[in-house]
């Protein structure tokens, strides 16, 4: 496998892993915003973090594993790696295919190309935005490689370029060109938001639940296991790997479980911006606990025990959640059909939204 694809691999494997990680956030932005989280914008999500990931492999990888490494000089002659182009000569496109300098620079200008796209798509911004983060980009990647990886190397092991800040910022200037005419994004003055809760939606919030509870655990390991082996002494096999589990489980869990008895809605319920709301005038905390315990909790408990069976329990639970989910009012799920609570969404009090009427 050549270093290129082997790039382009851990680009599109890390850049899916933090897709999912930034996916409630961005189900928060859009429903909040537009009502609905479309293809469109899981495509930028996960094409923004495959695309940033990519910039940083093609750039950076691969780290020297020793130090045997030569180190790279600087090459700070503003044009000067334009030089070779027209010494190696541009005769015809294919010429121009052959010669080495020419296709660095070109493939410079289009890695840079694609941020103009997703500045558009995601910030809403033109080209003067993308121009200039483009150079920004292109700044902090080639002091990076100037600095060894900020001294993490005695020396630079990738080549300092200054014409690089130029062409990168080249192609961060065509990229935002060519979205300000392909793209049209025309924001309507009033965004009339959804009056019904999507399955799209539903499970949006499932999954996003899921990614808190999997993303946290595993910070809070790191943590604990850090706390053991460098606050305690203890060495890494040493670790008790009951308690390791119990951390693991029991702080997302926790937040959840506040989340849930203080506000009725669990992570990923806020992030698709939907709310319990108990049937007639009855006690709202009893109906709190009834959720907690049939949703996240049951789900988390599974995970903890460790019994024969318990992978096709939790399977059960998973598949029964989306069952009735599909079949419900709403589609509010098994543990608000049990909790005798319904799923609204919590409309905003903004002047841009369109409030439908009780």
């Amino acid at each position: 496998m050549s270093q290129q694809v082997f790039n382009g691999l851990i680009a599109t494997v890390v850049g899916l892993v933090v897709a999912i990680l930034l996916l409630a956030p961005t189900a928060a932005v859009q429903y909040r915003r537009d009502g609905r989280l479309g293809p469109l914008d899981v495509f930028t999500l996960v094409g923004a973090a495959v695309y940033g990931l990519a910039l940083w492999t093609y750039t950076l990888l691969p780290f020297p594993i020793d130090n045997t490494f030569a180190c790279r000089a600087r090459q700070l002659e503003v044009l000067g790696s334009f030089r070779p182009v027209f010494e190696q000569g541009l005769l015809g496109p294919s010429q121009m295919l052959h010669n080495v300098a020419f296709m660095q620079l070109a493939l410079n200008v289009l890695l840079f190309v694609p941020l103009g796209f997703f500045v558009r798509l995601v910030l809403h911004r033109g080209v003067v935005v993308s121009t200039i983060l483009g150079f920004l980009i292109s700044l902090a990647i080639e002091t990076t490689q100037l600095t060894g990886v900020w001294h993490l190397y005695h020396c630079a092991y990738r080549v300092f370029d200054v014409d690089d800040l130029l062409v990168n910022t080249a192609g961060a200037f065509v990229g935002g060109v060519l979205a300000r005419v392909l793209i049209k994004r025309h924001r309507p003055v009033k965004v009339l938001l959804p009056t019904r809760i999507t399955l799209g939606r539903r499970w949006v919030g499932f999954l996003s639940d899921a990614v808190f509870i999997g993303a946290t655990g595993v910070a809070a390991i790191i943590a604990w296991r850090g706390y053991s082996v460098y606050g305690q002494g203890l060495r890494w096999n040493e670790v008790d790997p009951t308690m390791t589990t119990v951390v693991q489980l029991g702080v997302p869990l926790a937040v959840e479980a506040f989340l849930v008895l203080v506000t009725g809605r669990t992570v990923g319920e806020w992030a698709i911006d939907v709310r319990s709301v108990p049937h007639g005038g009855s006690a709202t905390f009893p109906r709190r606990l009834v959720k907690l315990v049939l949703g996240v909790g049951a789900f988390t408990t599974v995970l903890a025990l460790k019994f024969p069976g318990s992978n096709w329990v939790l399977l059960g639970i998973i598949l029964v959640t989306l069952a009735a989910s599909a079949r419900t009012k709403e589609h509010r799920g098994l543990t608000h059909w049990a909790a005798g609570m319904d799923l609204v969404i919590d409309f905003p009090s903004s002047p841009e939204a369109d409030r439908p009427p009780p």
